[in-house]
């Protein structure tokens, strides 16, 4: 190319572009700052916020340590985005080649690496972020509206037609599907990769949402206002896009991994899987399946998902979430109905596979943090409280757009396939690039 991508951020025609972050700012080191090199901020006032990237920069080395990360250099600054509470949301710095990537990390790291040495840490990449990416949207013959709305029954009571078909919406969702890839897979390679020989075995639950957009349609089926055979394709076609988003991730994942790839295991599910051969059988026999139905359910399962959904521990949770309310930037998370079973079911799968090891969310900054809230309170309320787990953020380049060498973004233009790569310099003329081009030059571990 006849100018650096890294310098660019992506903002493609039609694309509807994350508000957190965009604009980065630099941020002018005190002198006698103990901090080295640059901090960076996202967004919002110009301002230092030292507690927060030097505490990102603790979280990476605490990492670092606690996995005995070979060739993972931290590097001695942050990113911090203003627009995430008081306190900001801060991505510390590793390099990566020659090149500086941002990682969020979250969880009570003392315990999810203290004690002995793993023999398995498990990654649980993705359903946040592919959540975030893919917003499933039902149409009737006059108008379209977002899937979730259906779990509300004040939405569902204005409801006067027929839904006559489920699809995503038209936001440049497979762009944005495309770089969460690519982010992911290089965050988990680059974890893998720098592990020492004799290291823990890997294994990665590559966690892509079906099921759980089948649920909003089940409060639409009972109204009549969604039908079986509608039911039925919606759950198809989705099934069918797990399966492609697993073969397309897993593709790049072991180009990354190269000869790394042995010693990881990669486990494709969503979360809700287990009941999804109930659900299409049931719909299909002209059964009306309820919440209540899945709840009882899942509670014969197995002793965590009772734990889970006992009525007593997410009272006691959801009263501990309103009382810290004041000090949390985001609103407790619902813990009743098809939402909260979403919830539930990111609580037990860092339960599940945190107690024989650490469990890392790898997955959207905000996403695991909430995840880690919610599954952490759960777990100082179970019998044996031992389940490790911990969260890395891996901050964007092209949605979301992190830093580059050269200062501030340009923007591009295109479609999920090429994008045109603005010159920075002048901005009338410009490059065509393949997607997977730009996305193996922005992500690919080094």
């Amino acid at each position: 190319m006849s100018f650096p991508i890294r310098r660019l951020l992506a903002e493609s025609s039609g694309q509807r572009v994350p508000e957190v972050p965009q604009v980065l700012k630099p941020v002018e080191l005190s002198a006698g700052e103990s901090l080295a090199g640059l901090r960076r901020e996202v967004g919002g006032p110009r301002r230092p916020l030292r507690g927060a990237s030097r505490e990102a920069c603790r979280r990476l080395d605490a990492v670092v340590d606690g996995l005995d990360l070979h060739g993972m250099f931290a590097k001695q600054e942050a990113v911090v985005d203003t627009t995430a509470g008081p306190d900001g949301l801060a991505y510390a710095g590793y390099r990566n080649g020659e090149e500086t990537d941002h990682w969020w990390i979250g969880g009570d790291l003392e315990h999810a690496f203290g004690g002995a040495a793993p023999k398995v840490i498990t990654l649980l990449v993705g359903a946040g972020n592919l959540r975030g990416r893919r917003r499933p949207v039902a149409r009737t013959e006059k108008r379209e509206f977002p899937l979730e709305l259906l779990t509300s029954e004040r939405f569902l009571r204005s409801m006067n037609e027929p839904i006559t078909s489920i699809g995503f919406g038209a936001d440049g969702h497979q762009l944005g599907t495309r770089e969460s890839f690519w982010l992911l897979a290089g965050s988990v390679a680059k974890l893998v990769r720098a592990l020492p020989g004799d290291g823990p075995k890997v294994r990665v639950v590559f966690r892509v949402p079906a099921e759980e957009y089948w649920l909003p349609l089940l409060p639409a089926l009972q109204e009549e206002i969604a039908s079986p055979e509608l039911c039925g394709r919606w759950f198809a076609k989705t099934r069918r896009d797990r399966d492609l988003f697993v073969q397309g991730f897993t593709g790049i994942l072991d180009k990354m991994l190269g000869e790394y790839r042995n010693r990881v295991t990669v486990l494709a599910c969503d979360a809700l899987d287990h009941l999804g051969n109930r659900l299409v059988g049931a719909v299909a026999r002209g059964e009306q399946p309820m919440v209540s139905d899945l709840h009882g359910e899942l509670r014969e399962t197995d002793e965590l998902w009772k734990f889970v959904l006992s009525p007593h521990h997410q009272e006691a949770v959801r009263r501990e979430l309103v009382a810290e309310r004041r000090f949390a930037p985001e609103d407790p998370p619902r813990l009743d109905g098809l939402t909260g079973l979403v919830n539930a079911t990111d609580v037990v799968d860092l339960l599940k596979y945190g107690s024989g090891g650490p469990a890392i969310v790898v997955d959207e900054a905000n996403a695991a943090r909430r995840m880690l809230g919610l599954a952490e309170r759960f777990a100082q309320r179970h019998p044996d409280g031992a389940a490790r787990m911990a969260g890395i953020g891996p901050l964007g380049k092209i949605l979301g757009g992190s830093w580059g060498p050269g200062g501030p973004f340009a923007q591009f233009r295109g479609d999920s396939g090429h994008l045109v790569v603005l010159d920075p310099v002048d901005s009338s003329r410009g490059q065509r690039v393949p997607t997977g081009d730009l996305f193996s030059e922005l992500y690919f571990v080094r």
